[in-house]
């Protein structure tokens, strides 16, 4: 046998199998321990010496889940936005390094990864917060598969709580016309942001990147070409999520507004002393720079509790957009393009409860064909 057999108490057993000599030379082995009978051992060896014939070991040096996070998050920074680095930095530093950092990489099970996911869930993190732990951990053990690292990724057959999609719940336009009047009463501009939001379901981060140069207001049309996103607290332009621009029309009272929100900016431009560039942010300092998300969010949030409105996210008058237009009648594929929606599968998904019913025409065909049914029911249905 491949294996050796090491008593290390009454009931515990440590394993170790040779798989072979990694690129220095160095010969590897997969190690265990194992409780019970020395018979349970054997077997456990048994086991390991036909996952190696498999290729499911792979001899190179020893890397733990700290070592393969930090190369794997210098790998992600080529690929994704820095944004999204960040937020994979903070959830590996925050939950994933404290629970499996000191692992042996080459080591790691399914239920290594199984226990620490109960154990977030158990101290109250949410459903989507694990799952973004278990993508991390996804995406950097299949890194290390492609690296030769280890043979298979254990995340493959990890167990990570499943994703309940809610359904979304988007406010009234009794609710949007309600906070749209308490905007502009309280601050013109931000009306004027919240009303862009309402007529055209971007982003907020979207909006803030607008500038006038991707208004077409004699066209009635808006170019989605960039979004302002928050990095280690500096703002930073970037693609839209999806990565694709898109142009859409903009009603009579979307263009009256914006008219008169930059009538409004020059004026106060002009008392500053500064000027406004034909590029200037519609949504901007007067020093040039654009509004910061957080920033709408938190005012938002103001808003919102002034009016007992304390449910109803900034983000939701994205859902309103889609909703309405769904249950308008608008064609779902025009819906997904103004959202901005890289798969109209996503659409779907989320509008689905907003599609009205259409199929009058199948269910009165289904109905004749139930109706002519003879028998006792159709009997008991005809006059008498």
């Amino acid at each position: 046998m491949r294996g050796h057999i090491q008593q290390r108490g009454a009931t515990s057993w440590r394993i170790s199998v040779y798989v072979g000599r990694d690129a220095n030379g160095t010969k590897r082995y997969v190690q265990r321990t194992v409780s019970g009978t020395r018979r349970e051992a054997e077997r456990e060896v048994s086991r390991v010496v036909v996952e190696v014939d498999e290729g499911r070991h792979v001899a190179t040096a020893v890397m733990t889940v700290d070592q393969l996070l930090d190369r794997w998050l210098e790998v992600k920074a080529l690929a994704v936005e820095p944004s999204t680095v960040a937020s994979y930095e903070w959830i590996a530093r925050t939950y994933v390094r404290p629970a499996l950092g000191d692992r042996k990489v080459g080591s790691m099970r399914p239920i290594d990864l199984d226990l620490p996911y109960a154990e977030l869930a158990a101290r109250g993190l949410s459903t989507r917060t694990v799952r973004i732990c278990h993508t991390v951990l996804r995406q950097s053990l299949e890194q290390a598969r492609r690296w030769g690292l280890i043979a298979r990724s254990p995340a493959i057959d990890a167990s990570p709580p499943p994703q309940r999609r809610a359904e979304v719940t988007p406010p009234t336009p009794a609710q949007v016309l309600q906070l749209l009047d308490a905007a502009f009463a309280g601050d013109p501009a931000f009306g004027a942001y919240l009303w862009v939001l309402a007529a055209t379901g971007c982003r907020r981060g979207e909006a803030c990147a607008l500038r006038w140069s991707d208004i077409d207001l004699e066209r009635a049309e808006v170019a989605i070409r960039r979004s302002i996103s928050l990095v280690a607290g500096e703002l930073r332009e970037k693609d839209t999520k999806t990565h694709q621009s898109r142009r859409m029309a903009i009603d009579e009272g979307t263009v009256g507004v914006l008219r008169t929100h930059r009538l409004r900016q020059r004026e106060l431009a002009l008392a500053l002393g500064v000027g406004v560039a034909d590029d200037a942010f519609v949504f901007g300092e007067p020093e040039g720079g654009p509004w910061r998300p957080d920033v709408c969010t938190n005012r938002f949030g103001r808003l919102r509790a002034g009016l007992g409105l304390e449910r109803v996210r900034l983000h939701d008058l994205r859902h309103f957009v889609a909703s309405v237009l769904v249950d308008g009648g608008v064609p779902i594929g025009t819906v997904s393009t103004r959202l901005g929606h890289s798969q109209l599968s996503t659409t779907l998904d989320l509008y689905t409860h907003a599609i009205p019913a259409t199929d009058q025409r199948a269910a009165a065909y289904l109905g004749s064909l139930l109706a002519a049914r003879q028998g006792p029911l159709a009997a008991d249905r005809r006059p008498r």
